[in-house]
C-alpha cells in the first residue's frame, strides 16, 4: 500500500490530473453553484447517471496507473520440448528447452528474461549476446581491459563456475546525486 501511495504522490501526470479535476470542480461549484450547474449542464447533456461516469473514469484511471505493472509482470517460461533446430538463430530469453537438438545453431541471449536448458544435445553451436546482454558483455570486456579491474572480472567468473554469483544490493540513490 505504501508503494501505491508513493507512486501516486510522485507521479507528475496523476498530480496534474488531480489538480485539474479539483480546480475544475471547485470553479464550477463557485461560479455556477451545484444546483444551477446540474440543471443547466448535467441533467441535459448526460444520459447516463453521473455515478456511471465516475465509475468509468475511476476504472480508466486504475488501468492507466497499473498498466506498466501488468505489462512488465514476470511471465513463465515458454516450454519447448523435443524440437530439432538447424542452421538458425534462436533467442533463448523466456524459454525452457527440454530434450531438444541443436545442430549448427546460434543461441542468442538478449538479457530480457531467464532461460533453462534440460537434457538437450548440441553439435557445433554458437552462443551470442544481443541487446542489454550485449551491453553487459561489452562493459565486462572494457573493465577487463583495465588491469585494476581484471581481478574483479576473474573473481566474477570464478563465482559463476562455483555457482554462487553475488546478487547486487538494492540501489541506494546516493550515486545519483
Amino acid at each position: 500500500m505504501e508503494a501505491l501511495i508513493r507512486f501516486l504522490q510522485n507521479n507528475p501526470i496523476i498530480i496534474l490530473v488531480m489538480f485539474i479535476i479539483t480546480l475544475f470542480g471547485g470553479l464550477m461549484s463557485i461560479i455556477f453553484g451545484y444546483k444551477r450547474f446540474y440543471d443547466d449542464f448535467l441533467s441535459k447533456s448526460i444520459t447516463l447517471p453521473v455515478y456511471a461516469y465516475i465509475i468509468i473514469l475511476f476504472v480508466v484511471a486504475l488501468a492507466i496507473i497499473f498498466w506498466p505493472a501488468i505489462k512488465n509482470r514476470p511471465k513463465g517460461l515458454q516450454t519447448i520440448k523435443g524440437e530439432s533446430f538447424g542452421v538458425q538463430r534462436i533467442f533463448v530469453d523466456g524459454k525452457h528447452f527440454v530434450n531438444c537438438n541443436f545442430r549448427n545453431t546460434e543461441l542468442a541471449y538478449r538479457g530480457e528474461g531467464s532461460c533453462r536448458i534440460n537434457n538437450c544435445s548440441f553439435e557445433n553451436i554458437r552462443f551470442a549476446f544481443d541487446g542489454p546482454a550485449a551491453a553487459t558483455m561489452n562493459t565486462l570486456k572494457g573493465l577487463y581491459a583495465a588491469p585494476e579491474f581484471r581481478p574483479l572480472i576473474e573473481n566474477t567468473f570464478q563465482a559463476i563456475r562455483e555457482g554462487n554469483l553475488p546478487i547486487a544490493a538494492p540501489q541506494s540513490g546516493a550515486a545519483d546525486n
